[in-house]
């Protein structure tokens, strides 16, 4: 039975928890993640004596942690997007600063480069204009080369970015995994739920959201399994699967990225994985750093190949044919460093006036040779042998032993402005005359500057001027609407952590109001305990009369 001694007893043992709950709570009022936790009592099982029932005294049923599922659901939301937002505007701003910038753009170059030619068309024997127009050409084959090699650092860089941040998804999934375990350990009904694991996981969680979009999904037993992108399994229980980078054969070419077991099978989800600043790391190269290199290389080979061909058509002051003012340029197949290097594609540009602007991929896979538009993702199984392309010819091997897998990259324009040069030397070599006319004439040079704004591009569309004018503008909305896109992110996630922190936040004057509480509640319990010790001090003296 029950004694009084046994009701004070439970008293201070339940007052002492709380007022270390409390103090737990106060200690961790700066801790990232942390839940507010709350000390719960309630009545121990009565003793029947007699006709009455005897209260026994009082015992922590729970220490309940402050959560809301749905609040840590829509911060770890909101943290994928943001962090995807935030990385994509960053590059965006990159890219729309390099090219739009009068001192590191190209419009304000070629401008230059045509006001040089109209010097040389008002006196086309003249030899200073002529030197200038060298020179001017010089400065405008520079400019592209300098915005593609900055363009291929922010593409190496993002690549760097994106292995630290595979190295950080393994280390938190790991991290998760081993949570789990412990969890699912702890977790029973007489020991209650490790409220500070469940935090630690929620965190890892959440900062696992901020690198890739995840969903999560709670299983019976306590654990979570954890999933990103479309669904790519990550975690499952206490089993962490591996994120693996590859590096591109070039610092600046594309990344791969798989996702393997322990077992040592794996697959690519390179086009699966979604949200999160990986995400935006993998969205950033695609749609804007390739895009405008694209661009600029279609500009520079259109520029490179119409230049040469129509100064071909005139002569110049020694009255000889016209030789190619610009060094040509060719499309480039990369091929992956995973190959087995037992085939090899190639590819050239047959007509400049038909490029897209598009790159594309070829992979060896066991249903055939698929080949995928890097721009629009379009994918289809093509033959071997002699592929005809807008403005493209592909050479295709045929499948053999141990190429399956074999990947190459063909990009008929990327990185083409990084080799944009001039080929003449002396200014003589300039043919602004006609063929057969004489050494004043200027009709040649009149029609080299018509072609800034004749459409020789894309099939007719796009003049030299209005095919960057047209990039230029593609980035700069791409750009605003990143920006917004971003602080309406950031918004979102501030007023998604404010909900969250308003619930499980640690309120220190709350703190101190319990604090006190609990120790008056102590301290009358340990007056209980005096209480009881007095009366059996009278029944001892009672009993030696």
């Amino acid at each position: 039975m029950a004694s009084i001694y046994d009701v004070g007893t439970s008293a201070l043992t339940s007052m002492q928890r709380a007022i270390a709950t409390t103090g737990h709570n106060i200690a961790n009022v700066n801790t990232e993640g942390y839940s507010r936790q709350e000390v719960l009592l309630g009545t121990r099982s009565p003793e029947k004596v007699g006709q009455v029932e005897i209260g026994t005294g009082v015992e922590v049923s729970n220490i309940r942690r402050a959560h809301d599922s749905f609040l840590m659901r829509d911060v770890q939301t909101r943290s994928g997007s943001n962090g995807y937002f935030q990385l994509y505007a960053e590059t965006a701003q990159s890219v729309d600063g390099l090219l739009a910038d009068p001192s590191t753009g190209i419009a304000p170059a070629m401008n230059k480069f045509f006001a040089a030619m109209e010097a040389v068309a008002a006196n086309p024997s003249s030899a200073p204009e002529r030197q200038v127009l060298l020179s001017e050409a010089q400065m405008l084959t520079q400019r592209f080369n300098y915005v593609d090699t900055r363009l291929s650092e922010f593409a190496g860089q993002l690549n760097t970015r994106m292995a630290n941040m595979t190295d950080g998804i393994n280390a938190l999934a790991a991290d998760i995994a081993q949570l789990n375990e412990s969890i699912v350990a702890l977790s029973t009904e007489s020991r209650g739920a490790p409220n500070d694991l469940l935090d630690r996981r929620d965190q890892a969680i959440t900062d696992l959201s901020k690198l890739i979009g995840v969903q999560t999904a709670k299983q019976d037993n306590g654990a979570i399994n954890v999933m990103i992108g479309k669904g790519q399994r990550l975690v499952i229980g206490n089993s962490a699967e591996q994120l693996r980078m590859t590096l591109p054969a070039a610092q600046d070419g594309p990344s791969r990225l798989y996702l393997s077991v322990p077992s040592g099978a794996e697959s690519e989800v390179t086009s699966k994985l979604t949200g999160g600043e990986l995400g935006g790391a993998l969205d950033a190269g695609a749609k804007l750093i390739n895009k405008a290199r694209r661009e600029v290389g279609l500009l520079a080979i259109g520029i490179t190949e119409t230049f040469n061909r129509q100064h071909s058509q005139g002569s110049d002051l020694n009255g000889d044919q016209g030789e190619a003012f610009f060094q040509n340029l060719d499309a480039a197949v990369t091929g992956s460093r995973d190959n087995s290097g037992l085939v090899a594609v190639t590819a050239n540009i047959t007509q400049e006036q038909n490029l897209t602007g598009d790159g594309y991929s070829l992979r060896y896979e066991e249903a055939g040779i698929r080949l995928t538009n890097l721009s629009s993702g379009d994918s289809q199984i093509v033959d071997a042998g002699v592929l005809e392309l807008p403005g493209l010819s592909m050479t295709i091997p045929q499948q053999a032993d141990g190429v399956v897998g074999d990947v190459f990259f063909i990009e008929p324009t990327l990185g083409a402005a990084s080799s944009m040069a001039v080929a003449l030397t002396d200014p003589s070599k300039i043919a602004a005359a006609n063929q057969g006319s004489a050494v004043g004439d200027n009709r040649n040079m009149l029609s080299l500057i018509e072609l800034r704004d004749v459409k020789t591009l894309k099939g007719g569309a796009q003049s030299y001027m209005s095919l960057y004018g047209s990039t230029l503008s593609s980035i700069a909305v791409e750009t605003r609407s990143a920006i917004s896109n971003a602080e309406t992110e950031q918004s979102l996630l501030r007023s998604a952590e404010d909900r969250l922190d308003g619930l499980r936040g640690v309120n220190l004057d709350e703190e101190a109001t319990n604090l006190i509480r609990y120790q008056q509640a102590y301290q009358a319990a340990a007056q209980v305990i005096s209480v009881a010790n007095d009366i059996f001090d009278t029944l001892l003296m009672a009993s030696r009369r």
